[in-house]
């Protein structure tokens, strides 16, 4: 087993809040259902942050994200994320909060939320009620009734389109249409030595 190594030590900007850092959100920043390499997003009470870490520099740099005012005290929820949506039961999107149209059965909190393998439904499993006794309980709800019909026809489109678009860059570096300095200095050594 391989040891970690430590890159950076730093303080992250987190509102004030009697309980710090925990219980929280904390997911790979995606565009397109593209995750961003060392983009990420936390969210834990009245902190939302995206936070980006330059391997370069070996730094990290922090955004403040707003947080839906409803969320303040709101903590030990459970969460999952599809393309580009983070479900903690509302959403975020363009640096706005939605509220979701399904609500659980009962509060519940500390629950798990998973998404299933294909992407079809998310289960919410176990928790505690508002007294404080465990849940024995799943309850699974479809992610189509989560979004907008048309929002929800457009992401395969979406990502459908960037996958070409990858692909036709990917072609366009294959292809290049002009010569390497060093290439054309190669092919004038080449035709020297044929007519020789």
């Amino acid at each position: 087993m391989k040891s970690l190594n430590g890159i950076k030590n730093d303080t992250m900007p987190a509102e004030e809040h009697e309980y710090g850092i925990g219980y929280h959100c904390f997911v790979p920043l995606t565009m397109n259902n593209e995750k961003m390499i060392n983009h990420f997003i936390l969210f834990c009470l009245n902190t939302g942050l995206l936070i980006k870490y330059d391997e370069q520099n070996k730094s990290f740099h922090y955004q403040k994200l707003p947080i839906c005012p409803a969320f303040n005290n709101f903590t030990f929820y459970s969460f999952v994320y599809f393309y580009d949506f983070i479900f903690l039961f509302g959403g975020m999107n363009n640096k706005t909060w939605n509220q979701c149209k399904i609500t659980l059965p009962m509060k519940v909190n500390s629950s798990f939320a998973i998404l299933s393998n294909d992407n079809t439904n998310i289960h919410v499993i176990g928790g505690f009620n508002a007294k404080g006794e465990i849940q024995k309980m799943h309850v699974s709800a479809n992610i189509e009734e989560l979004f907008e019909k048309s929002v929800l026809l457009k992401m395969p489109e979406i990502h459908r389109r960037m996958i070409e678009l990858k692909n036709e860059i990917m072609k366009m570096k294959l292809e290049r249409p002009y010569i390497i300095p060093i290439e054309k200095q190669r092919m004038n050594e080449d035709e020297k030595e044929n007519k020789e």
